[in-house]
């Protein structure tokens, strides 16, 4: 089910809101500016401690206000739990359970939060970093204890940078580079194991997109392929060392996305593009809920950039995730409503004007 209820204070435009979403589908509608979005971002306040448009957290806080805050009933296992987040300037508060909580992974635990918005395209076209944090957060949902081997290795990367940056020598850094390879060979093992399995949803999902048929994605673990990581770190110390930080290792995976053998940033067209990234996303989003946990998936304006056919087979794709999601579109007529009330689906229907919401 995820989330049951959901009340926004002083979030942008929103300034008292109360919704009762279904359990799958909730379309927003309203004009430009009107605050559907900001809904959205209430909701990935919930499930990330954060916007998805901005880091810059106190740009939520509506004008006038000196603080905003989102509470949301969710229900995940069986359980019921209430999840709320409170920012005042520079501060914010989150509770879980009644709990005050430091780390926004343990939101994403509770309610994981995909989004789906216009700028989907940047996985491909930009770089690695994008990609490692969609690799990531799968990894984080469907492999246990994947979080702290993660910040650990984060730590002794930082820790060895340091000693890297003093000009230590290779023996006074020797068991920071013994660390660094146990949990560097960890998250490796936990990422391509992840990968293999997601590759099994993003086929059968892609199967009815002829446009986008044809993808191969590898993984490229972040050092020189066929060698082992101890000995390419040894390799590449003096290197580091006149650098003055680590250059090689699983904070430089990536993976690759080609198309009928060519990169799919030069094959493919930005809304393909587009397209595709949204088939992996949701593809994640199946991986979940076949660990019986019920994310929740965002989808901000961009039914608006597709044609008919392809509009209607992402709204099935969707469904098939079995997840809750909400989406926002200026125009209820983007979508067959009618056709979902044949098939005797229920979906949520809101309007928003103003920052009011209606159902």
């Amino acid at each position: 089910m995820a989330i049951q209820h959901l009340e926004i204070h002083n979030l942008r435009n929103l300034s008292s809101v109360s919704l009762k979403p279904q359990p799958g589908l909730n379309f927003i509608f309203g004009p430009n500016g009107s605050g559907k979005t900001s809904i959205l971002e209430a909701i990935h306040c919930l499930g990330r401690g954060k916007s998805f448009r901005t880091h810059k957290t106190n740009h939520l806080i509506q004008e006038g206000c000196d603080s905003f805050s989102v509470i949301g009933k969710v229900l995940q296992h069986g359980r019921n739990t209430t999840i709320g987040m409170e920012r005042k300037t520079g501060n914010s508060n989150i509770r879980l359970a009644g709990q005050a909580i430091a780390r926004s992974s343990e939101l994403s635990e509770v309610l994981p939060v995909a989004v789906l918005d216009p700028g989907l395209h940047r996985l491909i076209e930009e770089g690695p970093d994008l990609r490692r944090r969609f690799l990531d957060w799968g990894v984080f949902h469907v492999k246990h204890g994947f979080s702290s081997v993660w910040n650990a290795y984060r730590r002794i990367l930082s820790q060895r940078n340091a000693a890297l940056r003093l000009g230590w020598t290779k023996s006074a850094i020797a068991h920071w580079d013994q660390e660094l390879v146990v949990t560097g060979k960890q998250l490796d093992e936990a990422r391509q194991s992840y990968l293999s399995e997601l590759l099994v949803f993003v086929d059968r999902s892609l199967e009815r997109y002829p446009s986008i048929a044809n993808v191969k994605i590898t993984y490229q673990q972040g050092w020189r392929a066929g060698t082992d990581f101890s000995t390419y770190l040894s390799d590449q110390f003096d290197s580091d060392r006149e650098r003055g930080f680590t250059q090689f290792g699983p904070h430089r995976a990536d993976i690759k996305i080609r198309v009928g053998g060519s990169d799919a940033r030069d094959f493919l067209s930005r809304g393909r593009q587009k397209l595709l990234v949204a088939n992996l996303i949701l593809s994640q989003c199946r991986q979940i809920t076949a660990q019986d946990t019920c994310p929740v998936i965002l989808v901000d304006d961009l039914p608006a950039e597709l044609d008919t056919n392809t509009r209607a087979l992402l709204i099935q794709t969707l469904q098939e995730t079995q997840a809750q999601i909400f989406i926002t579109a200026t125009d209820p007529g983007l979508f067959d409503l009618h056709g979902l009330d044949i098939q005797g689906l229920e979906y949520g229907m809101f309007h928003v004007e103003h920052g009011e919401v209606s159902a």
